[in-house]
């Protein structure tokens, strides 16, 4: 096995050194995907660390990246995962490949240990390398980032809050094609149906948030709610700020939100005409929990992670190593730590992964400028496997 300890040592040597920072996405809209990182679920491939490689690589763990300060923080969203997949078929296949194949009883199995070491792993993290078996992923997936926007909202039409959000048509799934943003929007063909769920102030925070799938609203009377992804028509996405370029009505450089709804504001007559051309739309259900992944339960900043179930089961466990701008003020954080496979998405196939980052304004800068390769493994723990 000496060609893996070779890549494991430069995979560690690498670590180590601080330089670069996280490739530029397009603001302002999910970011296209490079083919020539992404490689199908089919194509990936995953590889067996020994526990010498594995333990070299959880040295250099520093939770500290995720806004953790102790181990014992992550038992929460291990905790979701974990109700998650009980409420699988344990004898089941999670996943079934040619390179691996486990069972939801086998990814239970690891969710229990993972928490069960959780009190240890303050002192020695070497610990993960001695109970798991550590499978790394290749290549090394693309990874991006979303957040959840905070938007103006009241629960019911008031002055200053003219721009429904919906909730989930009955017939959403027999008549997709009546619902693209035409004529959601302009043709206002849900109106006096009863489906809206809140008011915004402003529509360009309503589209937004429907493309990062959730949204804080925060109500004139200083509560709070959050409107969770409904279901959506399953028309393709394409993003304001690529549709402004379009257009011709604003350079490469300034695609961001902030310059789109500046722009809008300042040409109201332009603004439901051009988000038409994004036919995709999505509808919403509140809630008094923050933002849901794919598993139906919060996810975590820092922790969270939307994933192709074909490549990565829903509730894995994965070790993770990538880079992420700090925020306006500049500098790169190197997140090195356990992170958990939570939610999907429509643009996460195969190699791609999708970062949660948090809440609010003080993490969407950053969110729309995460476009990195990760270093990611998958731990399974030596006792599911039978070790």
């Amino acid at each position: 096995m000496p060609g893996l300890l070779v890549r494991a040592l430069f995979v560690v040597a690498c670590m180590a050194l601080a330089s670069g920072c996280a490739l530029q996405k397009k603001p302002g809209s999910r970011p296209e995907t490079d083919l020539s990182r992404v490689a199908l679920a089919e194509n990936a491939s995953y590889l067996s660390f020994s526990g010498f490689q594995s333990a070299g690589v959880s040295r250099l763990f520093d939770i500290s990246s995720q806004g953790l300060k102790t181990w014992l923080e992550y038992e929460v969203p291990l905790r979701h995962s974990l109700s998650y997949v009980l409420a699988q078929p344990q004898g089941g296949y999670a996943i079934k490949r040619k390179d691996v194949s486990l069972t939801w009883r086998q990814i239970r199995m690891s969710l229990e240990a993972m928490i069960g070491l959780l009190p240890k792993l303050d002192r020695n993290p070497e610990l993960l390398a001695e109970h798991f078996v550590w499978f790394s992923l290749s290549p090394d997936p693309l990874t991006t980032s979303y957040y959840t926007p905070e938007v103006e909202a009241s629960l019911r039409p008031k002055p200053g809050y003219h721009y429904p959000i919906y909730g989930v048509p009955q017939d959403l799934e027999r008549n997709r094609h009546l619902y693209d943003r035409r004529s959601v929007d302009m043709d206002r063909v849900l109106a006096g149906k009863g489906l809206e769920i809140a008011w915004a102030k402003d529509a360009v925070d309503v589209f937004y948030m429907q493309v990062e799938g959730a949204g804080r609203l925060r109500l004139p009377d200083g509560r709070v709610k959050t409107a969770i992804y409904g279901g959506a028509n399953g028309h393709e996405f394409k993003g304001l700020g690529a549709i402004m370029h379009d257009n011709g009505l604003l350079p490469y450089s300034r695609l961001d939100k902030k310059s789109v709804q500046d722009y809008l504001n300042r040409h109201p007559e332009k603004m439901f005409e051009l988000m038409a051309e994004n036919r995709s739309y999505v509808f919403f259900r509140l809630s008094d929990s923050g933002a849901e992944g794919a598993l139906g339960r919060p996810l975590t900043p820092l922790v969270s992670v939307a994933t192709d179930r074909k490549l990565i089961p829903l509730g894995s466990i994965l070790a993770m190593e990538l880079k992420i701008p700090r925020g306006r003020e500049g500098g790169v954080r190197h997140v090195r730590g356990i992170c958990l496979a939570q939610d999907t998405g429509t643009a996460i196939r195969g190699t791609r992964l999708d970062y949660y980052l948090g809440v609010g304004d003080e993490v969407e800068w950053a969110a729309h400028r995460v476009k990195s390769p990760a270093r990611v493994y998958m731990l399974i723990s030596k006792q599911a496997l039978g070790r």
